[in-house]
């Protein structure tokens, strides 16, 4: 009776791990999915990080994302209140494709490195 206790104990344990590694697997890099029309690269230039190309232009509706060249984490995140936010990318990650739905030219950041690691995104119609 004790061993079979024990075999139960025991695999409940392992399942109740199992499941709480499932829930706490979260994406580092929110969008809205799909295949991206534009891929803007991140690169750690000598020391620099920077965006490359650093003023890209897209057009209404298409998905856009990010490509973690670099060997840290980094973020692409609207300088505006409510714009787009890939949250952390990792080495060699690509962001969730976030679609462009409003013309105009947003500025963007990595919220690890400050405004000094910036680019532009220019949507237009």
């Amino acid at each position: 009776m004790k061993r079979r206790w024990l075999s139960v104990s025991i695999l409940a344990l392992v399942l109740g791990i199992s499941l709480i590694a499932i829930s706490c697997k979260k994406s580092t890099s929110p969008g809205g999915g799909g295949v991206p029309d534009v891929t803007i690269g991140i690169i750690g230039d000598n020391g620099a990080n920077s965006y490359f190309p650093d003023s890209t232009s897209v057009t209404v509706g298409q998905r856009v994302a990010w490509h973690n060249a670099d060997g840290t984490t980094h973020t692409a995140t609207g300088n505006g209140l409510g714009q787009f936010d890939t949250g952390n990318i990792g080495p060699g990650g690509t962001s969730g494709a976030i679609q462009m739905n409003t013309t105009g030219t947003f500025p963007y950041h990595c919220t690890i490195h400050g405004l000094s690691m910036r680019g532009i995104l220019v949507v237009t119609p």
